[in-house]
């Protein structure tokens, strides 16, 4: 049963990881990084077992149940209420974006210590990381009304900018700590999601990675480690 709600939960964080990523606008590879694409297939571009983080586990993430829950995410946010109200528009137009983006990447997950999430993207699309900087700091707090299976949830989410890794100063990279609270009029509790978010465009390719957990129990050297390993492999790709 844990690794089941672990596999579903991994689906969520992952389908947020692909909406926040699809923020950017797409151009020709050719016009990104300084050297030709990998010949590599993309499926091998995503990190193994070996190459997550010490005392994680690899998750089966299969691609049809993700669309599925991006496709859910998408419905409900087109009736949800935002608060700045021009940040909904933003969110709102992604559905299409992700669709296309999901349809042209590799996708790799782990489960870590505390119920950490590690989820990662390979794209064979190049997304805008300036437009997705602009994106984050236009609409860097935001509160977001909405039902979900007859419930009303209200949810205050916040990203913040964080350092890229030391190892990648030089990459076309951006990071970020991402936490969002949920509440709901079926519970009194809210729920508190915290994650580190990293974007880079290497060969022509966009790699993004979120560590998620549902406490405070975030491991930034673990994200660090992930996010170096998840680049330099594509950069380093035959």
């Amino acid at each position: 049963m844990i690794e089941l709600r672990n596999a579903r939960w991994a689906v969520a964080m992952a389908a947020g990881a692909v909406l926040v990523a699809g923020c950017g606008s797409e151009h020709d590879s050719a016009e990104h990084g300084k050297s030709a694409a990998p010949s590599t297939p993309r499926e091998q571009l995503v990190l193994t077992q070996e190459e997550f983080p010490a005392g994680t586990k690899k998750l089966d993430l299969p691609p049809e149940q993700l669309q599925s829950t991006v496709g859910d995410l998408t419905a409900t946010q087109q009736n949800a209420t935002f608060t700045p109200a021009e940040c909904g528009s933003t969110q709102q137009d992604l559905g299409a974006v992700t669709k296309e983006l999901l349809a042209q990447s590799s996708i790799s997950a782990a489960t870590g210590k505390s119920g950490q999430i590690f989820v990662e993207f390979v794209s064979g699309r190049t997304g805008d990381l300036q437009r997705i900087a602009d994106g984050n700091k236009r609409c860097g707090s935001v509160e977001v009304v909405a039902s979900y299976d007859g419930h009303q949830v209200t949810a205050k989410e916040r990203v913040t900018d964080q350092a890229v890794p030391r190892d990648l100063k030089g990459t076309n990279a951006i990071a970020y700590h991402a936490t969002s609270t949920a509440t709901t009029d079926a519970s009194d509790k809210p729920l508190t999601q915290n994650a580190y978010l990293g974007y880079a465009e290497v060969r022509g390719i966009t790699v993004a990675v979120r560590v998620a957990a549902l406490d405070d129990s975030l491991d930034q050297a673990a994200f660090d480690q992930f996010f170096v390993a998840a680049v330099q492999k594509v950069a380093k790709a035959a």
